[in-house]
């Protein structure tokens, strides 16, 4: 049976041919068959060489990515480009009809996400954002415990993330919007719900909206959550899941996948190890993460990112940036669907 003889055979194309689509993406791809990576965009000759390296000569290698956005060409696109190019690639492949795989924000300015959630929202094919750590087995694992009442009723959760990073001067958004869907939505799963308002207590000293530090408040109605991160630490590169509830605990080690419970019934700590693929494909997850949409093109359901979820997180990045400009809680708006 010939390729595209075969129901199976995925067709990919890639927007953006830099050190991500080269490390996450290409690695993460291979480990699925019947998939081949036909075609690639890249602005640069830099970026087109290294496409053609990788891809061979049979593969379509352009300067434009709308040639790639052609159900004729490709059966699914995945965009890696950098964020003042989100707004008008993921815009245009979902104007294409076809599955698109992508990296939030949706846009890097604040007057443009409302458009881009709109645009998002209004899409029929499978939209799957790449929140890696949304995927990872621990959090599946944690939300489950807390589902079952290992811990009792939650009444206090926090996500932290510590980076060297740094932030981006003159950054039209801030740090909580730019980080909320890849950490807000991991503890919104162990909860099994999403922040009805947020408090925002940004760092200072970075001109733009973009600090090295901020701390946003969650209310989820019942339960206190916090997100804190910190991208120009001097510690490592980690993030980790608290959740205080009625009967006990649980921490998670998101990048390690190491879980710790404990309970009025064991008040000693059990460890549990629950990691992701080794070896990452970059980040901890991106196995996971691009083996769903995957599976989301060929069942045609969607994946637990798709448009519902990245809007919500979206609006929650933009009440964020709200509670900035006001000093005080903002209301987190709700998607209408």
């Amino acid at each position: 049976m010939s390729p595209m003889s075969d129901p199976h055979y995925i067709r990919l194309g890639i927007i953006g041919f830099g050190s991500w689509a080269i490390n996450a993406y290409l690695p993460a791809i291979a480990k699925s068959p019947d998939i081949e990576v036909v075609a690639a965009a890249g602005r640069s000759d830099s970026t087109q060489n290294a496409a053609r390296a990788s891809l061979g000569q049979k593969a379509l290698i352009t300067s434009d990515f709308q040639e790639i956005l052609d159900p004729g060409v490709v059966d699914a696109v995945m965009i890696a480009v950098t964020e003042d190019q989100h707004a008008v690639t993921i815009g245009a492949a979902l104007a294409s009809g076809l599955p698109v795989f992508y990296e939030p924000p949706l846009s890097n300015r604040r007057d443009q996400l409302h458009l881009e959630i709109e645009r998002l929202t209004s899409a029929r094919q499978i939209t799957h954002a790449d929140l890696e750590l949304s995927y990872l087995p621990i959090v599946d694992h944690s939300a489950t415990l807390i589902s079952a009442g290992a811990i009792g009723m939650p009444h206090g959760a926090s996500v932290t993330m510590t980076s060297g990073w740094g932030p981006v001067p003159g950054s039209d958004v801030s740090l909580a919007l730019q980080l909320i869907p890849w950490y807000v939505d991991p503890l919104n799963r162990l909860l099994g719900q999403t922040p009805k308002r947020v408090l925002v207590q940004d760092g200072a000293g970075v001109a733009g909206r973009m600090q090295s530090q901020t701390l946003v408040q969650l209310d989820y109605e019942g339960v206190r959550g916090t997100f804190d991160t910190n991208i120009r630490s001097v510690g490592e590169l980690g993030a980790h899941i608290t959740v205080h509830g009625s009967d006990g605990d649980l921490e998670a080690d998101l990048f390690r996948g190491e879980l710790r419970t404990r309970s009025r019934q064991t008040p000693e700590w059990r460890s549990a190890s629950h990691p992701a693929e080794q070896p990452h494909a970059g980040w901890p997850g991106m196995h996971e993460s691009i083996a769903a949409f995957i599976a989301a093109i060929r069942t045609g359901d969607e994946t637990r990112t798709g448009s519902a979820t990245a809007a919500d997180l979206q609006l929650t990045g933009l009440a964020a940036e709200a509670s900035i400009d006001s000093g005080t809680w903002a209301d987190v708006e709700r998607l209408q669907m």
